[in-house]
């Protein structure tokens, strides 16, 4: 086999709407969630090299130029390629360089995106060895986002994150997203649920889905995160963060996923753009981007 390279796009993903439907007896949540890919990707460029003989083990090196971005095997697109190489029973060598932009720790699912690219790649570059769904429960027992991450359309997604259904969205939305740079730990802020909240059993909105998707409901009326309040315990910002993407012309604001990261959505790319610009001149880090039907990362 010769060696093999591919650059891949993986993208970050937001939560339209996010409610808690309780929790299993492992401690796990079960979750109830619109999630729809973005335009705000991490680069992976990625080489599969034969070894050079049978003794010799399968290698995987990770690089990167973000600081904050581990290298060694907790990294989960280093736990992708294990896996995939010991589900696919390939022995090779595999080279990962990852040039993050999807901020670490945000909500905005970089890591799992990172991962479910891997998981991707490896199967396209190795003449697709795992069906689809095959690399979705693969990557259920490495990280909860990464199944959405391998079909890569808008999805309804249940149980614990394992649970897919693709959706089409039925409209382009432009958005902000924003973050103060805190970085929030996903177990932290789910240990923090009230799972028995009156918040947290209303089934509205997203069990109405279709009114949105088809026009019936504006989206500016989905927007609900039942890990807000959590994560705001906290690190209290997350509020004021919201308070800001509206006071920059957002329609709605939200939390994405157990955050820190917040989204708002806006009228039109214009004016995304000019309130990405404002929320950087306030030392935020901020980005216009659009709603994705189909990601970057299931194509080469």
């Amino acid at each position: 086999m010769p060696v093999v390279r591919e650059l891949v796009r993986a993208p970050a993903k937001v939560n339209l709407c996010l409610r808690v439907r309780g929790s299993r007896s492992d401690g796990y949540h079960l979750i109830d969630s619109l999630v729809v890919p973005i335009g705000l990707c991490d680069d992976l460029r990625i080489a599969v090299k034969p070894l050079p003989g049978l003794g010799v083990r399968p290698v995987i090196t990770i690089r990167s130029g973000s600081a904050e971005l581990p290298q060694d095997s907790s990294n989960l697109a280093y736990r992708a390629a294990d896996a995939f190489m010991i589900a696919a029973n390939q022995r090779i060598a595999v080279d990962i360089e990852i040039q993050k932009r999807i901020p670490i720790g945000s909500g905005l699912g970089g890591g799992s995106s990172d991962a479910a690219a891997v998981l991707l790649a490896l199967n396209r570059t190795l003449g697709q060895p795992l069906r689809e769904g095959q690399l979705a429960e693969l990557g259920a027992t490495i990280g909860a986002d990464i199944p959405f991450f391998i079909y890569g359309r808008p999805a309804r997604i249940g149980g614990v994150g394992e649970q897919v259904a693709p959706i089409t969205l039925g409209a382009t939305l432009n958005l902000v997203v924003c973050s103060d740079g805190f970085a929030l730990s996903t177990g932290l802020v789910y240990a923090h649920v009230r799972v028995a909240a009156t918040s947290l059993t209303s089934d509205a909105p997203v069990s109405n889905i279709a009114d949105f998707v088809e026009g019936r409901r504006p989206f500016t009326e989905l927007l609900v995160n039942d890990l807000e309040a959590a994560a705001a315990e906290i690190h209290p910002e997350v509020l004021s963060l919201k308070a800001r993407v509206m006071a920059e012309g957002a329609q709605a604001a939200l939390m994405t996923g157990s955050g820190s990261a917040v989204f708002g959505l806006c009228a039109d790319p214009e004016s995304a753009v000019n309130a990405a610009t404002r929320l950087r001149g306030q030392g935020l880090w901020a980005e216009a981007v659009r709603t994705l039907e189909l990601s970057p990362a299931l194509g080469n």
